[in-house]
């Protein structure tokens, strides 16, 4: 089997450093975040260690010089079913995603999903798949696993109309904050 060649990556407008973690699949769009949304995610991950929690990531579909996303913003899941091994969106949740976007984020898309595996690992679940391939089925879309016991986290992205883990880029925006 042949191993696919790294992208080469764009750099988004306005980022002055970057990191590339993990391997970013030269048939999928590269995901891009930024980091103070990854740690607002991995705060927000801690927050309940004992029950799955989750949220949506919103940002950018790049098309033009290059294809990738970028991950700008993190929206916790509201009304949301929370279980120790599982994790519901109900018709609320849904519901109040709509109206947050359009009221904090007009300008953003839903690039994905969030949510916990505490102390499970970092994996799918065929639940978590399902959800994946009926919720969040544009080639661009991605999955974020979060284990806050184990501090370990992953993405997941559509690839050959699979979902498969990948790598990521982790965009330092701090500098381009205070120019």
């Amino acid at each position: 089997m042949i191993e696919p060649r790294p992208k080469t990556i764009p750099s988004p407008s306005g980022s002055p450093d970057r990191s590339v973690i993990g391997t970013i699949h030269d048939d999928a769009f590269p995901i891009y975040i930024r980091e103070a949304t990854l740690e607002q995610i991995l705060d927000y991950s801690e927050r309940d260690p004992s029950h799955e929690i989750g949220g949506f990531l919103l940002g950018g579909l790049h098309v033009d010089e290059g294809e990738y996303i970028e991950i700008r913003h993190f929206l916790p899941a509201s009304d949301a079913r929370s279980r120790a091994a599982s994790l519901t969106f109900t018709h609320e949740t849904w519901a109040r995603l709509t109206r947050d976007v359009d009221e904090q984020f007009p300008d953003e898309i839903v690039l994905g999903w969030h949510h916990t595996h505490p102390n499970f690992g970092i994996f799918l679940s065929a639940y978590d798949l399902f959800i994946h391939r009926h919720f969040f089925s544009e080639p661009w879309q991605v999955a974020l696993v979060v284990d806050p016991h184990r501090q370990e986290f992953g993405f997941f992205q559509w690839r050959q109309k699979e979902i498969v883990d990948c790598g990521f880029v982790c965009v330092d925006d701090s500098q381009a904050r205070t120019s």
